[in-house]
């Protein structure tokens, strides 16, 4: 199954949403307050997430995946303000038919897919825990270095799920992509595996 083609549609959605800088912008004569973030259940897709910004649940936005029916995706968007978006992308395959575990190179494929579909260039990526489960994490920036990308990947039963947020140089690095990142919560689900070098590791 060609890993691109599966990820080309939330690239799409993703790009949409995502902050576009301005060249110049105006200095800013009122410091705007922080945005509340607040934790929301979404039960029948199997995950808890904070969002900022928003006090009412972000919506799906429900599309088949191009070429690979009847795998679905559902995308969950956040923007805060003109410079910074915050999103959930979930894969929904066929029973039975999700890599799970998914291999190493499963994932590095996605992230390169993630960063020719958006334009950016992979800074640093490498394996990373996601609320206890094994998964990947990159960092990813434009050509300009003024927009960063803090991308994380991790599967459950027959979900993939892609955790992203994006915003101004540094971004990748901030406290609120960090708490973005972390708030997420996988619900129900196989019990994670047991890496084969847990042994070695000791």
């Amino acid at each position: 199954m060609p890993i691109r083609s599966l990820f080309l549609a939330a690239l799409a959605l993703l790009a949409l949403a995502a902050p576009s800088l301005a060249e110049d912008k105006p200095e800013a004569q009122d410091v705007p307050p922080p945005p509340q973030w607040h934790e929301f259940h979404f039960s029948d897709r199997g995950f808890v997430a904070s969002f900022p910004g928003v006090t009412t649940k972000p919506k799906a936005v429900s599309t088949p995946v191009s070429g690979q029916n009847p795998l679905l995706q559902q995308t969950y968007d956040v923007n805060v303000g003109d410079d910074a978006v915050y999103s959930v992308v979930v894969f929904e395959y066929p029973e039975g038919r999700a890599p799970d575990p998914p291999k190493a190179d499963y994932f590095t494929k996605v992230i390169s897919a993630y960063a020719k579909g958006s334009g950016t260039r992979v800074r640093t990526k490498g394996s990373k825990t996601i609320d206890g489960r094994p998964g990947y994490e990159a960092i990813a920036e434009d050509g300009r270095g003024k927009l960063n990308h803090l991308i994380d990947i991790v599967a459950n039963g027959d979900r993939i799920y892609m955790v992203v947020s994006a915003g101004p140089k540094g971004h990748a690095k901030s406290e609120d992509a960090e708490r973005f990142r972390d708030s997420f919560r996988l619900l129900g689900g196989p019990p994670p595996p047991q890496p084969a070098d847990s042994a070695s590791a000791e």
